[in-house]
């Protein structure tokens, strides 16, 4: 029996179309290449091998017999674990009839079709972003215990569930904690700071990154505004503006503030830890994020059903994240 809906004219993207349309532009955006790093080709669990920094292994030579003081390399490994996710919109194309944007429509039997018409390439490009920053917020705050950030196991709990990183949080006293003062602000990142680990102290200042909560990143720049610090503002690294502090670039995580919002709002780390303000001292390569997006069997389609008189978005990736060493990172926190 043939299908009662008739779907008209789609348009399926994949493989190489599907990474340069779709998910290149959100794995490979500034965003999140310039901060995290991003391993392809995880199509469902990954092994991350890791070491101890190795100490006092030059030592005087006595002999070839000579086992004394040997160091054994101890080699670890951490699992990124990739879960399913899926992009499912629609569209009602009747819904701009009236307006400025019905000049974009097709004319007669296709009108209600906006496939392939500047309306809907505004609408995979709205779509882009969103998958963009969705990844960012599942990245930090992803938790299948709750909904909407189901599928991964973010950066927050699994730094939160390490009993070394919890321990070497740093928390700094604030009058009003959801409102820091640009005192506050730079106080809680210099605390921050001098009592990261000493391994993270020893990575370049270039390979790091301060994640702070948007809040906690406004209250410094007004720190920094009409003084001779004022240079950290206006420097820009093409064509982003990037502040720093001692040499360490600042990234505001709008997403923080959906994730509190949505999650409890005290458990900034799953801990206990009070306060919805903060910061995240982290070497770069100390934050990876694993996806298919090289995979062929991923897909985005865009297609219209005349039946419905909809547009239908959808699309199928592969998403997980793991941090690598706890003396590789340093939380701050407002209390």
């Amino acid at each position: 029996m043939a299908n009662v809906a008739n779907k008209g004219t789609f348009a399926t993207y994949s493989g190489a179309n599907l990474n340069e349309i779709f998910y290149e532009p959100v794995f490979r955006s500034d965003d999140i290449m310039r901060n995290y790093r991003v391993l392809p080709n995880v199509k469902h669990k990954m092994n991350v091998f890791t070491s101890a920094a190795l100490t006092k292994i030059v030592q005087k030579y006595t002999g070839c017999s000579a086992t004394s003081g040997s160091t054994q390399f101890n080699i670890d490994e951490k699992t990124i674990t990739a879960g399913r996710m899926r992009v499912a919109l629609e569209q009602c194309t009747d819904e701009f009839f009236g307006t400025y944007i019905e000049e974009m429509y097709k004319n007669g039997a296709d009108v209600m079709n906006i496939e392939g018409t500047q309306l809907s390439d505004a609408i995979v490009n709205r779509a882009v972003k969103g998958i963009a920053q969705d990844v960012v917020r599942l990245a930090w705050g992803g938790d299948d215990s709750t909904a909407n950030y189901q599928g991964v196991t973010g950066w927050m709990k699994l730094m939160g569930d390490d009993a070394t990183v919890l321990a070497a949080r740093t928390e700094y006293s604030a009058v009003a904690p959801t409102a820091p003062t640009a005192a506050e602000a730079l106080g809680i990142l210099r605390n921050m700071y001098d009592n990261a680990p000493a391994a993270l102290q020893q990575v370049p200042a270039s390979d790091k990154k301060i994640f702070v909560t948007p809040k906690t990143y406004n209250a410094y720049l007004s720190n920094l505004e009409g003084t001779s610090a004022d240079l950290a503002i206006t420097n820009q690294q093409d064509g982003v503006l990037v502040v720093k502090f001692r040499g360490v670039e600042l990234v505001p995580v709008y997403e923080w503030d959906t994730i509190l919002a949505d999650l409890d709002p005290a458990m900034f780390l799953r801990g206990g830890v009070n306060g919805t303000e903060g910061a995240c001292y982290c070497a770069v390569e100390n934050l990876i994020i694993g996806s298919d997006v090289t995979d062929p069997e991923g897909s985005f389609k865009v297609f219209y059903d005349d039946l419905e008189e909809k547009m239908f978005f959808r699309g199928y990736f592969k998403l997980g994240v793991q941090f690598l060493y706890p003396s590789l990172v340093q939380w701050g926190i407002f209390y």
